[in-house]
């Protein structure tokens, strides 16, 4: 499939590729490797049911390190939209990335984050901002961004100065961005549905080390482990990825 999309792509169209994520960074990593982003061409691939949203369906379909092996790949471009609304604004966007590039989305039951005047500016590469915070900069993104933003308002009612960062590209990453928020918070905690390694936490500590900023810092996610079997509502709340979780996590690195 991802090489028949090369094929098409290199005939001067823009093709688009969409099946679960677990198959399509898994199964395809070398195709999407050699065929697309080698040659740098424009092929949008779409890879939904990201995490651990399709929970009874067992590991084999649980996509939890799709953004490590992605963001690895020269040329590849990787997007996580928050929601429906920011996918539209990647997808309008995506028509002037000359390479190819990487959706992680969900199972088309993500709440709203974003009105319909909110992403008026919206750029890749560029993170957004949801206020700033002196305690604690939270820096989320894709499908945790919804529940980071709850998780904040939590904590504002127990005086917790925090702000959230959505980090929806995550190549290429906004190093600016991240420096800014830690330079300027005492704590930063990263959240993704996506295993601890190689994903947003990585980046986020990378991009920290490089510019030399010495931070309080916690990668929340998955453990490095094969992730449960249950509904999707059951396993957010088992790895303290819903707002309770990450408030709580929040909580034990304040201290």
């Amino acid at each position: 499939m991802v090489s028949a999309a090369a094929g098409l792509a290199a005939t001067g169209l823009q093709v688009h590729v969409a099946t679960f994520a677990s198959f399509l960074a898994l199964l395809c990593a070398e195709q999407i490797r050699t065929d697309t982003a080698y040659t740098k061409l424009p092929v949008r691939l779409i890879g939904h049911h990201t995490g651990i949203t399709l929970g009874f369906y067992g590991t084999s379909h649980h996509a939890t390190e799709d953004l490590a092996i992605t963001r690895s790949i020269a040329n590849l471009t990787v997007v996580a939209p928050a929601d429906p609304r920011q996918l539209s604004c990647m997808l309008r966007a995506s028509v002037d990335v000359p390479g190819p590039m990487y959706f992680r989305i969900g199972r088309g039951r993500d709440p709203e984050v974003y009105g319909a005047e909110d992403l008026a500016d919206f750029s890749l590469g560029r993170a957004i901002r949801h206020g700033a915070g002196e305690d604690l900069a939270i820096i989320a993104t894709g499908s945790m961004v919804h529940p980071a933003l709850a998780a904040a308002e939590r904590l504002r009612a127990e005086g917790v100065s925090v702000g959230v960062v959505d980090m929806h590209t995550i190549k290429p990453f906004d190093t600016d961005t991240v420096v800014d928020v830690a330079r300027a918070a005492r704590n930063v905690l990263t959240v993704e549905e996506h295993n601890v390694i190689g994903g947003l936490g990585s980046a986020v500590a990378e991009a920290l080390a490089e510019a030399g900023v010495s931070v309080n810092f916690r990668r929340h996610g998955i453990a490095d482990q094969y992730s449960l079997v249950g509904p999707p509502t059951h396993l957010y709340r088992h790895y303290q990825l819903d707002a309770d979780g990450i408030a709580a996590v929040a909580r034990q690195l304040l201290g």
